[in-house]
């Protein structure tokens, strides 16, 4: 009896008798399709497994993942632990277990290894908050599988990641016109930036959306030498990955918004201070523009961005004007004193979730 069994593989002390049964058992266990063990058989085997883990040797390990990485005959504990280890043993857990927890993936999605996270691209279960984290740190690859994958769910800080990406790799832009014409709610969410006049979207998407020809768009960049740039209305598009600075392994805000910073597109950082805070493009611009440090202090705490984003925004406005950066540290001690002050906010509409 299965209980039998894990009850003489608790009493064992031999690690080569223990890996012996635990592979014996497992092929057991995982051939006993008339018996679905109960939730105690699968706490025990898994907690057994778990406890003496270290001393399996890789037959024993590998043995568990062939059996029993597809299945629910295991616990979310030892699906994560077999997610750590090398790739070769753990790629079926973290592609096709239905049992590893969303924590463990998003463990993976931070820290993980490149080929690790494209497993996790494939998966039918990811939240918004891992694809937004892989779209950040992942190399375009695992971009392209999300992309693919319409079981992957994008936020709004996600899209807005992509079209930053796609405003000079072709790639991502192919990538995202194919989504859009498979993806209905895909596809609606970038008409919805689309009429916010998102100075993010690609004049060649742009096209091809308000068109409706998304086909003629990725197909032509498809049809490009991958080693070469594309030439689209007038823009090239190249193979390179920009890429977005994280905090705490999340797509934010601030992250979004110290991008568009670095990459001087100003035009694109006013556009989503307007959607945070809730106010017209031209009137953030006139106060960005304003010598009035105190207004434009007060307009940038509505946004909520930390001091150092505040500082990569004050030198990015001064070159935009071509203004002394003397002022800087002192605004920024004004910011900070002001940051820790108590404040109301008022509640966000759908556009502004960017934002959070």
């Amino acid at each position: 009896m299965l209980r039998d069994q894990l009850e003489q593989l608790a009493r064992i002390k031999e690690p080569e008798a223990r890996s012996k049964l635990i592979r014996t058992l497992v092929g057991e266990y995982a051939r006993s399709e008339e018996h679905d063990p109960t939730e105690t058989e699968r706490e025990l085997f898994s907690r057994i497994v778990l406890s003496v883990f270290d001393q399996l040797d890789r037959a024993a390990r590998y043995e568990l993942v062939v059996r029993l990485a597809k299945t629910d005959r295991i616990i979310p504990d030892l699906a994560d632990r077999l997610a750590q280890e090398d790739y070769e043993l753990s790629e079926p857990v973290i592609e096709c277990s239905p049992m590893i927890s969303q924590d463990a993936l998003m463990a993976l999605a931070k820290n993980g290894g490149n080929n690790k996270r494209l497993s996790m691209a494939h998966r039918a279960d990811l939240s918004e908050e891992i694809t937004d984290t892989l779209i950040a740190r992942a190399s375009r690859n695992v971009v392209h599988a999300l992309l693919d994958n319409l079981e992957a769910p994008f936020s709004i800080k996600g899209t807005l990641a992509l079209l930053i990406f796609a405003n000079t790799e072709a790639e991502v832009l192919a990538g995202i016109a194919r989504r859009a014409m498979n993806d209905e709610e895909f596809m609606e969410m970038q008409m919805d930036i689309l009429e916010t006049n998102c100075p993010l979207v690609p004049p060649p998407l742009k096209s091809a959306l308000e068109s409706g020809d998304l086909i003629r768009l990725a197909s032509s960049i498809e049809g490009a030498q991958r080693d070469g740039g594309v030439e689209l209305d007038g823009m090239h598009y190249s193979r390179h990955e920009a890429s977005i600075q994280i905090a705490n392994g999340e797509l934010s805000f601030d992250a979004i918004l110290r991008t568009l910073f670095e990459q001087a597109r100003l035009d694109a950082a006013i556009w989503l201070i307007g959607r945070k805070i809730n106010l017209a493009d031209d009137v953030v611009a006139d106060t960005l523009k304003s010598d009035a440090d105190g207004a434009i202090m007060r307009l940038m705490l509505q946004t909520g961005i930390h001091e150092k984003t505040y500082r990569d925004f004050l030198k990015a406005r001064c070159e935009w004007l071509d203004r002394s950066t003397r002022s800087i540290p002192e605004l920024v001690m004004r910011y900070k004193a002001e940051l820790k002050k108590p404040r109301r906010t008022a509640a966000q509409p759908e556009m502004q979730k960017v934002a959070t």
